[in-house]
């Protein structure tokens, strides 16, 4: 079927759906003895940077120079829910990576503008590849970021919060989900036993789709918020764009005839678009726009089927809690180590030398290298059975099955690049393996590589996230 089509016809049924929607049965309340209702407020703001901008997303490329176009706009989603007293703010970015220092920031901007605080305001990056610079991935964290960029992205930040608070109304939530096919693994085992990221059509992903709609007293959308997780880096060059979910968001808005779509990035660390991979290829196809577009609308079509078969009301009950976990690292090296590395590429601009030459600097500081790392993990809980647990850094597809058994039933939202940048988040199983997941600590500043046990740290969080209510 052509894309035209696929889109007419999946118009047609999300719109027969949507249209039957207040003849559903009547939300059902609250159990905690209050009224129980849920207010919803919803808004998208743009955070396109001026032409020249640092990019984020690709090392080599972003060391060159900046931004030469924009291909299709950025934005930031907000969705502002209360009930209850409880309040939570639940913000998307078209960002590669949303620092924990922007993090904190831009959580501190908003309280200073609303009463919330920063464990109601849980901040997902898309991880988009052809985006600004923000955080301190590879070279950006050996230099002056853009600060004149980051207040226009704090202002847009500010402005969505406001603007998602403002417009908060009664609303009713329904939630679901499907499957998704535009997932690849892309952690390929050679023949050598090396592992490359190349398309492993067998390797496993999280291929979950859950879908929540939150609709007003008289049946109109207000957001429908999404997840997929893969990677949004088929796309290269030097023109700004939100990527494939970008083009599922517009997919969406055009089939439910409003803007209300809303993307969060799931764990998707180890994987890419299928629509570059297909075929049997030993390596993944140069990005098109149209392939991102076709990715899109795979994922919209989706959703729509989602939201067609699979909706359930789910009973209002609002928590939010933050929690701090504690990775395991692996002992440092001595000091030699990073000496020979630092002395090895001490010709050109090398990133690596950078990270060395700061690892000694450390040491000479006196500072006791560390042998675990903080990480937060965030958990909003919607509804019965309905929330979102996102956790700070690259997660791999095998923690967004982790986390969904670990609730065992309903609807989860499992989510990397959450409230921060963090590191690539591979499981136990994965460090003897090596591959581009494990090795890469460095990029990310840290003096060593992930240690086994990060398991019992998310599970430890998780429970604690429990007692604070998010179950």
């Amino acid at each position: 079927m052509k894309r035209r089509e696929f889109l007419g016809a999946s118009a047609a049924a999300l719109g027969s759906v949507l249209g039957a929607s207040q003849a559903r049965a009547g939300q059902p309340k609250s159990d905690n003895g209050k009224d129980g209702e849920m207010k919803a407020g919803f808004t998208r703001v743009s955070i396109t940077p001026p032409v020249g901008t640092k990019m984020m997303g690709f090392g080599g490329r972003d060391m060159e120079r900046g931004c030469a176009g924009v291909h299709d706009d950025i934005h930031i989603a907000a969705l502002y829910l209360e009930q209850d007293g409880e309040k939570a703010l639940i913000m998307a970015c078209d960002l590669c990576f949303l620092g924990r220092e922007e993090a904190d920031r831009f959580k501190g901007a908003i309280g200073r503008m609303a009463d919330i605080l920063p464990r109601q305001i849980l901040m997902n990056a898309s991880h988009n590849h052809v985006g600004p610079s923000v955080g301190t991935w590879y070279s950006a964290g050996y230099e002056i970021p853009d600060r004149l960029y980051l207040n226009d992205l704090e202002a847009a930040t500010v402005r969505a919060a406001k603007e998602a608070m403002e417009s908060a109304r009664p609303a009713t939530i329904q939630a679901g989900v499907g499957r998704t096919k535009l997932p690849m693994n892309r952690r390929r085992r050679m023949p050598d036993g090396a592992i490359e990221n190349r398309p492993n059509p067998d390797g496993y992903v999280y291929d979950r789709l859950p879908v929540c709609l939150a609709e007003d007293a008289d049946g109109k959308p207000i957001c429908l918020m999404f997840s997929v997780s893969t990677h949004p880096s088929m796309m290269s060059g030097w023109d700004i764009s939100a990527e494939y979910c970008g083009a599922a968001v517009r997919g969406i808005d055009k089939l439910i005839g409003a803007e209300c779509a809303m993307f969060l990035q799931g764990c998707g660390g180890d994987s890419k678009p299928s629509v570059i991979g297909r075929g049997g290829v030993d390596r993944w196809q140069p990005g098109t726009w149209e392939l991102m577009e076709e990715a899109g609308a795979m994922v919209a079509g989706e959703v729509a089927a989602v939201i067609k078969s699979s909706l359930k009301p789910v009973v209002p009950s609002l928590r939010t809690a933050s929690v701090e976990m504690r990775w395991p690292l692996q002992e440092p090296s001595e000091r030699r180590f990073y000496e020979e590395i630092a002395q090895a590429e001490k010709n050109g601009n090398s990133v690596r030398r950078m990270w060395a030459e700061q690892i000694i600097r450390r040491m000479d500081r006196g500072e006791t290298l560390p042998k675990s790392f903080t990480l937060t993990a965030h958990g909003v809980r919607i509804g019965e059975g309905l929330r979102i647990v996102g956790i700070e850094g690259e997660a791999v597809g095998e923690w967004g099955k982790f986390i969904e058994e670990f609730y065992g039933g309903g609807v989860t939202f499992p989510l990397g690049y959450t409230d921060g940048q963090g590191l690539y988040l591979p499981t136990t199983r994965m460090l003897p393996e090596g591959g581009y997941e494990v090795v890469s600590s460095w990029e990310y500043g840290l003096a060593s590589a992930l240690a086994p046990g990060m398991e019992d740290e998310v599970a430890r969080a998780m429970r604690r996230m429990g007692e604070l209510g998010v179950k």
